[in-house]
């Protein structure tokens, strides 16, 4: 003991020397060694850069690096900045010819999805991205280049406003499908609309202060053409899941509340509405979004169903304030058939049973199948 005892330099009391780990220290040193080699560290960036008025620049790939140093070069003529985001309908092939009649344009692709089109004397670009249907492009400079390029694009493809991003695993991975403006619904599908037109039933749900639409009724009659044609007319995306053990998880409801999607769509709904004294367990995830704790003005939820009655569906949900309304799809019958495929132009067959349904009328079904399939709605 009194060998680990050593006097202290001052007054103050003796100083305890601890044993020394040599293994730790060779690694540290090892460590430091490799590191410096290899990286700078803060003194060292203070007195080789930012001492020669110079600007470290991160880039995480090229494309990054390229946007980064055309942004540099802009501040440091005393240029802004402008940018405008579109999307549009269009293929692979479709897009890469339209690139191939660019002159005095200098492209750079990064490999078959990505790529970026740079105007160098202007100091403008806009970039790509090739998905399943759609292109998405964003123009950035100067605002004369960014409107001529957003107007040649509206002027040449099919302008998408809204996508339906599908969340199709527990990881959060997601997909966007265009949803496209040739499958709008007519009031002449919806008679319990009466006198009202659908774009101002539309309004009136989405000025509300309740949050929940309810849409209940048969297949084939007409719910998701009715939500397709909400979020067309208010120009607003969508969130769509189909799979319980990802409505289980958080996160969904997260990016719904913080994220640009005003609107979640759960299709098919008949497991979720439920009881939460019959087990289950997502209503109070509903609830809680719809109009309780984390509520968020302008999200709006909308479920529709199958379910036969709304008497199984739990009582919460429906409260009014919280609810809109809960619209009862049905059938057509003769007469409402009719006018229904003379409005858009397809022959009207007789049954025997006096009712038709949207789906009857548009679709029809020349060899039924065989297996019961899972409708996807808006995928």
């Amino acid at each position: 003991m009194l060998s680990q005892i050593r006097a202290s330099t001052t007054d103050g009391p003796p100083v305890v020397a601890r044993p020394r780990r040599r293994r730790a220290i060779k690694s540290t040193k090892r460590t430091k060694r490799l590191f410096k080699r290899w990286s700078w560290d803060t003194t060292d960036i203070k007195r080789n850069i930012l001492e020669q008025n110079d600007v470290f620049l991160g880039a995480s790939d090229v494309s990054d690096y390229i946007s980064g140093r055309i942004a540099m070069e802009r501040d440091a003529r005393g240029l802004g900045m402008d940018h405008q985001r579109t999307t549009v309908l269009c293929d692979r092939n479709k897009w890469f010819a339209s690139l191939a009649s660019f002159q005095g344009l200098r492209i750079t692709k990064f490999g078959e999805s990505r790529g970026y089109i740079i105007v160098d004397e202007e100091l403008c670009y806009f970039c790509y991205e090739i998905n399943s249907a759609s292109i998405i492009v964003d123009a950035y400079g100067d605002t004369e280049f960014v409107d001529h390029w957003t107007n040649w694009l509206e002027s040449n493809f099919e302008v998408v406003d809204n996508v339906i991003e599908w969340i199709y695993s527990n990881d959060g991975q997601s997909v966007e499908v265009p949803l496209r403006s040739d499958r709008i619904p007519l009031a002449a599908m919806y008679p319990w609309l009466g006198d009202e037109s659908l774009e101002s039933y539309y309004d009136r749900f989405m000025e509300s202060e309740a949050s929940i639409l309810l849409l209940i009724g048969p297949p084939g009659t007409g719910k998701t053409t009715f939500i397709r044609g909400l979020l067309h007319h208010a120009k607003e995306s969508a969130i769509v899941t189909y799979d319980a053990t990802i409505l289980a998880k958080d996160y969904v409801f997260a990016n719904f509340v913080e994220g640009d999607r005003n609107i979640m769509v759960i299709e098919d709904a008949d497991e979720f509405l439920g009881a939460r004294t019959d087990g289950n367990g997502l209503m109070h995830k509903f609830l809680n979004v719809g109009d309780g704790l984390v509520t968020t003005k302008n999200k709006k939820l909308i479920f529709s169903t199958n379910l036969p009655s709304i008497r199984d569906v739990d009582a919460a949900l429906t409260r009014p304030g919280r609810c809109f309304d809960i619209i009862h799809f049905d059938t057509l019958n003769e007469q409402q058939a009719r006018e229904l495929a003379k409005q858009v132009n397809v022959d009207f067959e007789v049954n025997a049973s006096g009712k038709y349904s949207i789906a009857d009328i548009f679709h029809k079904q020349v060899i039924a199948p065989k297996t019961k399939t899972r409708p996807m709605g808006f995928v």
